[in-house]
């Protein structure tokens, strides 16, 4: 008898992602109530923002015949509201379509397919405050990913040049021959030597143990080997010379013992690109690019994975996992990339430094996601070669997009290497090199594809790989990206963190990172790819939804004008008992305080959410407080400055090599200011002038009965006071190696004290 079951319609198999022929590799699921909640109170939000708008600019047109320091005031905090408004409204598009995935990378196997060949760039700049051997674990982690060999080279990029980093990788490369094998025989989780031996993963049997010992006591020699090369380096004065003026250095690693490269583990191929003074470097992006050019000589794989130094591969699943979207065939055709979160291992129980960065990885990037795709993040994600190439999303395979381009066409856009050229037009060259032992050596026209000059009249940087225009490379790349039509993948696999890092140790190196980031960021936002405008290209409610995610970060910055108003404006106004909020009795009190508190419980539904607790929630207020009116701030003079074309813009490394006192800090969540310059100083500035005008303003609202005028200004203050507590425990209590710098301390009492005395 006939089954009268009814068979789901295509239609409907595809969005529970069910194909007819197999099961699916990656699933996705709105989540819904989230999505709802969000939506209701953006709308109550914007209702309030509106009302409170109308209210400010109805106290402005009353100050006609005031004195001019009330009509200022006034125009001040106007404007930084409608700064806060417009900078919220942004941001509200992050959480309009938050999605959740799961991958199943158990069914690659059974859906029969071909894995393809994966290249993985790791990349080093400075070798004094990105030591060697932290270096080495990330290469090392990679080359033990799950994922057959002859399908897996590795790139080490070393912008330094230096000596020590080469005879690093050597060494590590040895320390792997018997690495990998073990990692893969014994399916050790933790691939990363230095976190594998300081755990508890020492279970087993007799022989597995035996083998660990012997591995432990290798690895204790590796990294000795390398002490010793340093201390030679710094004996002979080389060791923390980046050369700026240098010729290209490519070599295929290989145990100098052996005769025969393994074949049981990747290839490691060791890349410093040509550097002179009269050539432009692109920082990171231009280290990427030389790494695209140089591996399409030497594997070509379609796929690449960026790392940073410091991001070793903590799940040897995760390109397993990847796959699972770059082969799914609803995705692929169109797919440029899947991001993993940024996690790191370091990160104190009190996270002060809000190293974790949870808002970014737990809410706006699964909001992104629901969108066109999360936002590149410079490290962490595997991309199709060919989207950085230039190629447009389609439906066949974008091999025949350049097969079909003139050859005149691709070298005028590519440049005139012939190699590079049929490169274009092949398939991964990692399983023949393997085979035929060509991987050994290098091919010439790969030192010329490290040159200097290789770009010129070219459109790298400016169409092709990774993009020039700013900073954050990595934003930059990934919005020109989004713009061509490719999307994106976001994977948070719940289990086990794919890679993990090093979050900054002290303020200054996080004030630094940030400072970079932001000034990046807006770089792009007033220029002429801003995202409210060139990201409108593609006419879509998700497209348009995303550019907004976009236009947030790259203003993002432009909130150190609200919170510089704010940490200014009503403390000067108080000391002198003039009112800028409404009475606590007035009508329109309750509008400004709701205002207040939905953004702030916004904030705190979002932490809960992400279980984390109401210390989280506080730190995060703190800092987002601390960093707008210094990194957020620099940055924002810094575009300035190059837009009207006074300086130039640096790059700025952060140190990975910390001592212990200051991980000792970072342990028990105490700030850390040592090493603090000029960036410090608005903060210890604010938190001074705020303190004073507390004291001055209360004692004139006691004697004059101000209380319900002056109450919304006094509340503002003692929660500002409460944010910068340990800038003036930094200053006045503490006498350890962290405090606050003298040199800070002298310049901000002087600057607090004459705007007390100037204008309040």
């Amino acid at each position: 008898m006939r089954s009268h079951s009814n068979p789901k319609s295509k239609a409907e198999a595809e969005a529970e992602g069910v194909h007819d022929h197999d099961q699916p590799l990656s699933s996705c699921h709105v989540d819904q109530p989230a999505a709802t909640l969000n939506r209701v109170h953006t709308l109550l939000h914007l209702g309030a923002t509106l009302l409170l708008l109308r209210a400010r600019a109805s106290s402005l047109r009353s100050c006609g015949g005031r004195p001019l320091a009330i009509f200022a005031s006034s125009l001040l905090l106007l404007s930084a509201d409608a700064v806060l408004a417009f900078l919220w409204a942004l941001g509200q598009a992050f959480r309009w379509r938050p999605v959740t995935r799961a991958v199943y990378p158990d069914r690659l196997s059974k859906a029969a397919v071909t894995l393809p060949a994966v290249d993985v760039f790791v990349v080093t700049a400075d070798p004094e405050k990105e030591p060697a051997v932290k270096v080495m674990n990330t290469v090392m982690s990679a080359m033990a990913l799950d994922y057959p060999s002859d399908r897996l080279t590795v790139y080490l990029s070393d912008d330094g040049g230096s000596p020590v980093t080469l005879f690093a990788a050597k060494e590590a490369y040895r320390f792997a021959r018997a690495w990998v094998p073990f990692c893969r025989r014994y399916k050790i989780a933790t691939r990363w030597p230095e976190k594998y031996f300081s755990g508890d993963e020492g279970g087993g049997d007799g022989e597995f143990r035996k083998e660990r010992k012997k591995l432990e006591i290798m690895y204790e020699d590796f990294k000795e080997s390398v002490k010793k090369a340093k201390d030679k380096a710094i004996a002979n004065g080389d060791f923390a010379k980046t050369a700026r003026n240098r010729p290209p250095r490519i070599e295929v690693i290989k145990d100098e013992q052996e005769e025969e490269q393994d074949d049981q583990i990747p290839s490691l191929v060791y890349v410093a690109r040509e550097k002179r003074k009269n050539y432009p470097h692109h920082f990171k992006a231009g280290a990427l690019n030389v790494l695209l050019r140089v591996s399409s000589t030497i594997s070509n794989s379609p796929y690449v994975l960026v790392l940073d130094c410091d991001m070793s591969a903590n799940d040897a699943l995760s390109l397993r996992q990847a796959m699972c979207f770059h082969l799914d065939p609803r995705l692929s055709p169109s797919l440029a990339f899947v991001q993993f979160p940024q996690k790191f291992h370091n990160i104190s129980r009190n996270d002060i430094y809000c190293a974790e960065l949870r808002s970014i990885f737990k809410i706006l990037w699964k909001g992104c996601d629901g969108l066109r795709g999360p936002i590149l993040s410079g490290t962490g994600f595997y991309i199709r070669r060919d989207a950085l190439y230039g190629a447009k999303p389609t439906h066949t395979s974008t091999k025949e997009e350049f097969k079909s381009m003139e050859i005149s066409e691709l070298k005028q856009r590519f440049g005139t290497s012939n190699e590079f050229t049929a490169s274009l037009r092949e398939k991964s060259k990692s399983e023949l090199s393997k085979r035929s032992g060509a991987s050994h050596t290098v091919p010439q026209e790969a030192m010329r594809l490290a040159s200097c000059a290789y770009e010129s009249d070219t459109q790298w940087g400016e169409q092709v790989g990774f993009l020039y225009g700013s900073l954050v490379e990595d934003y930059f790349t990934g919005f020109h990206l989004h713009c061509r039509g490719w999307t994106s993948a976001y994977c948070d696999p719940p289990l086990r963190p794919a890679f993990l890092g090093n979050a900054p140790t002290n303020f200054h190196d996080t004030l630094v990172q940030h400072k970079r980031w932001m000034t990046g960021l807006l770089e792009v936002g007033v220029s002429k790819y801003c995202p409210l405008i060139f990201g409108m290209r593609i006419s879509s409610w998700r497209s348009t939804l995303q550019s907004m995610c976009y236009a947030w970060l790259a203003f993002d910055a432009l909130y150190a004008f609200p919170l510089l108003v704010y940490g200014i404006v009503p403390q000067l106004c108080f000391s002198k008992g003039v009112a800028v909020f409404p009475a606590a009795s007035s009508s329109q009190f309750p509008i400004f305080a709701i205002v207040y508190a939905s953004a702030m419980l916004q904030h705190l539904a979002e932490v809960i959410v992400s279980r984390r607790t109401l210390a989280t929630w506080w730190n995060e207020q703190r800092f987002w407080m601390l960093i707008a009116v210094t990194s957020y701030l620099f940055a924002c003079v810094d575009v300035f400055a190059k837009l009207i074309g006074a300086r130039a813009i640096d790059f700025d490394v952060t140190n990975k090599a910390v001592d212990e006192s200051q991980i000792k800090m970072f342990d028990d969540g105490v700030f850390d200011f040592r090493g603090a310059s000029v960036i410090l100083l608005p903060a210890t500035t604010l938190s001074l002038l705020n303190a004073g005008a507390l004291v001055r303003g209360g004692w004139r609202m006691v004697a004059e009965s101000k209380f319900d005028e002056l109450f919304g200004q006094l509340f503002l203050m003692c929660f500002v006071f409460a944010i910068s507590y340990p800038l003036l425990e930094g200053i006045f209590v503490r006498r350890d190696a962290g405090r606050v710098p003298t040199r800070i301390t002298m310049w901000s009492i002087a600057l607090s004290a004459a705007l007390l005395y100037l204008l309040g």
